[in-house]
């Protein structure tokens, strides 16, 4: 890592337990699947009212309705579970189908009409990691950003280059554009989490925070685990802020993990390792 980057996370502030969301309520979802293969939540519709869910395996897609508990199966392909996204609207499901042509994986961007049921084709098969992503660059006004091979890009104005705001030779994940799309989010691993500029410039470190995405263009959520090496052993789901205001929002009497919040609908819908469901229901300070 740059010696600058790590002089600039010394000198930040600790973080500072503060209320940053009001936490009306914390509810388990009903869901139940395959004894040999837990759940994990993907995605949330903007509106809130519905959930993607995968496997802990990345088989298959489920549609999981919040209020009726109706499920529809969407895929029953292999999923990069990373790359699910719902349109504005939430009628419509982009995601990669994962596919192997001998020992070489592949992604292919598929999309689904939740009101017609159509599917189609988005992309032709390709290795590169966030097909999805890249395949929606051309028709947006917004930087795209993208991973390959633990490396992170952005495509901007139909140009694509390498983003190394802690250098090039750091391993980059859980990238996400902030909701004006001036900012980058993103975690290096063995360091933590990230903010910058959509020139790679004015880093923040937002600490240990792992699977991190916006809950607003100030504020991030994502899970502060303990682990033995193997497996999740303890998890919080934590907001934190740009300026270092922290708070935990989840208690000790669950393992939360990979939280998906949605701010439009003042929810955060998150999954323990056993495959069972949360949504906690927030409102903002």
């Amino acid at each position: 890592m740059k010696k600058i980057i790590i002089i600039i996370s010394m000198l930040l502030p600790m973080a500072i337990q503060a209320q940053i969301l009001n936490v009306n309520s914390i509810k388990q979802l009903p869901i139940t699947g395959d004894d040999n293969r837990a759940n994990q939540a993907v995605a949330i519709s903007p509106q809130g009212d519905y959930l993607l869910l995968t496997t802990d395996a990345r088989q298959g897609l489920v549609k999981w309705d919040i209020a009726t508990s109706q499920s529809t199966i969407l895929a029953t392909e292999s999923v990069n579970g990373s790359e699910v996204s719902i349109s504005d609207n939430g009628s419509q499901v982009t995601y990669e189908k994962v596919s192997y042509q001998g020992k070489r994986r592949h992604q292919e961007v598929q999309s689904i009409d939740l009101k017609t049921g159509k599917r189609k084709a988005v992309s032709s098969p390709s290795r590169r990691q966030a097909a999805a992503r890249l395949a929606d660059a051309s028709s947006s006004d917004r930087p795209v950003l993208s991973h390959h091979h633990l490396k992170l890009y952005i495509t901007r104005d139909g140009v694509t280059r390498q983003l190394a705001p802690n250098g090039e030779e750091e391993r980059y994940i859980w990238s996400s554009l902030s909701p004006d799309g001036s900012k980058v989010l993103y975690y290096v691993s063995g360091w933590g989490a990230y903010v910058c500029d959509i020139d790679g410039n004015h880093v923040i470190s937002m600490g240990n925070i792992t699977a991190p995405r916006w809950w607003d263009d100030n504020t991030i959520v994502g899970m502060r685990e303990t682990d033995d090496e193997y497996t999740i052993t303890a998890s919080s789901i934590v907001a934190r802020t740009l300026d270092g205001n922290e708070q935990t929002l989840t208690g000790n009497d669950v393992i939360a993990t990979y939280p998906l919040p949605c701010k439009q609908s003042g929810k955060i819908a998150f999954s323990t390792p056993n495959g069972s469901i949360y949504v906690i229901d927030v409102t903002s300070e």
